[in-house]
C-alpha cells in the first residue's frame, strides 16, 4: 500500500493521535476494544513527550511504554507487546511507519518479564476515590463505588443491590442494609455527600454507556440507555430481557470493571475499595483515639459488616486477620501521615 501522509497529531479525550488509533480499532468489537484503549490511554504520556505516535517508536521508547503499563503477570505483558506490535505492523500496512521494520518482533522470549511491576496497588486514599466518584458521568456508578467505600457488603455485594430509598434516613444519614446471607439488616452512617449520591442515583433515568466515552466509530453510536425503575437504588438498563426486582451482581462487576478500564485503575475491585474504605476508617479512628487495637477493629467490623466466627460458643467478628492490611503503617503509606504513634 503506498505511504500516506500522516494526518495532524492530536491528544484529546487522553489519547495520542486519536483518528489513526480509531481507524485501527475499527475491526475490533466493542466488546474487545477495553485492554487497547487502556494501552493507548497509558501511551499518551510517552508520546505527548515526545510529540510521536507510538508507531513510531524505536525499540527503547517502545520499552518505556510498555514499562509503563505496569503489567503484574507476564501474561499481561505479553498481551501489551501483543496488541503494540499488531499496531505497529497496522501502521506499517497503512504507510503510517517511516521505517518498515516492527523492532518488536526481534526480541527475546523472555522479554515480556522485563516489564512486571513488583508494586502493586491494592489501596486507594479517599481523595482518589472522591476524584474517581467525581469523573463518573453515572450517579449509579458513582453511588456503588461510594457505599462500598463507606461499608456496604453482603454476599455477593447484596447489602448494596437490596437498597432501596426508603432504607436512607436524609436527616441523620443513616442507611439500612440488608445482606441476601441471613436477611439480616444493619445500620450504618454515611457521608452527607454519599446520601446526595444515592439520591442522584434514585432520580436517573439514562445511563451513560463508557462513562459517555462511546467510540464515533462503533456499529452502536447510541450513547445512553433508559434505565428501569425497579424500586432500588441501583437500577438496571432496559434490554431484552426484563428486569422487576434487584439487580445482579455481575451488572455491579460489570459497571466497576468498565471504570477501571475508562480511567485506567489498577485492582479497583469490589474488595479493594472495601478495603481502602476500612483504612480509611481505621485512620479516623487513630487519629480520634490516638491507638488502632482490638476496639476499634471491632468498631471498623461493625462498619463493613466483616463476618463472625464462633468462639467459644458465641459469635464474635473475625477481626484479626484485617491487622495484615489494616495498621498503622499502611495507614502512613497511603495518607503519608508520619504524626501518627
Amino acid at each position: 500500500m503506498s505511504n500516506k501522509n500522516a494526518p495532524n497529531q492530536i491528544y484529546q479525550d487522553n489519547i495520542f493521535n486519536e483518528q489513526v488509533k480509531n481507524r485501527f480499532m475499527e475491526e475490533i468489537s466493542d466488546d474487545s476494544k477495553g485492554p487497547y484503549e487502556r494501552i493507548f490511554i497509558r501511551s499518551s504520556l510517552v508520546e505527548a513527550s515526545l510529540n510521536r505516535d507510538m508507531y513510531d517508536f524505536n525499540i527503547k521508547e517502545i520499552e518505556n511504554v510498555l514499562f509503563h503499563l505496569k503489567p503484574k503477570t507476564a501474561a499481561a505483558s505479553k498481551s501489551n507487546i501483543s496488541i503494540i506490535s499488531s499496531y505497529i505492523d497496522w501502521a506499517i500496512e497503512e504507510g503510517y511507519r517511516s521505517n518498515t521494520i516492527n523492532p518488536m518482533r526481534y526480541q527475546f522470549d523472555n522479554w515480556a518479564e522485563k516489564f512486571l511491576d513488583d508494586n502493586i496497588k491494592l489501596f486507594y486514599s479517599k481523595m482518589e476515590i472522591d476524584e474517581i466518584v467525581s469523573r463518573c458521568r453515572n450517579a449509579q456508578d458513582a453511588v456503588i463505588i461510594s457505599l462500598l467505600f463507606y461499608g456496604a457488603s453482603g454476599r455477593e455485594v447484596s447489602e448494596l443491590r437490596n437498597l432501596r430509598t426508603s432504607d436512607v434516613s436524609l436527616e441523620t444519614s443513616e442507611v439500612i442494609l440488608t445482606d441476601d446471607k441471613d436477611g439480616q439488616t444493619r445500620i450504618i452512617k454515611v457521608p452527607s455527600e454519599c446520601i446526595t449520591l444515592i439520591k442522584q442515583a434514585d432520580m436517573q433515568t439514562e445511563y451513560y454507556k463508557r462513562n459517555g466515552h462511546i467510540n464515533p466509530n462503533s456499529r452502536n453510536t447510541k450513547e445512553v440507555s433508559q434505565l428501569i425503575e425497579t424500586g432500588y437504588v441501583i437500577k438496571p438498563a432496559k434490554t431484552k430481557t426484563v428486569h422487576i426486582e434487584q439487580v445482579n451482581t455481575h451488572l455491579i462487576y460489570a459497571r466497576l470493571s468498565t471504570i477501571s478500564e475508562m480511567f485506567v485503575l489498577e485492582n479497583f475491585t469490589v474488595k479493594n475499595i472495601q478495603r481502602s474504605g476500612m483504612l480509611y476508617h481505621a485512620k479516623e479512628i487513630l487519629e480520634r483515639d490516638g491507638k488502632l487495637e482490638k476496639e476499634q477493629y471491632l468498631e471498623i467490623c461493625e462498619q463493613f459488616g466483616v463476618g463472625k466466627v464462633n468462639n467459644n460458643g458465641y459469635e464474635s467478628y473475625n477481626w484479626h486477620p484485617m491487622k495484615e492490611y489494616i495498621n498503622i503503617d499502611m495507614i502512613k503509606q497511603i495518607y503519608n501521615e508520619n504524626n501518627l504513634s
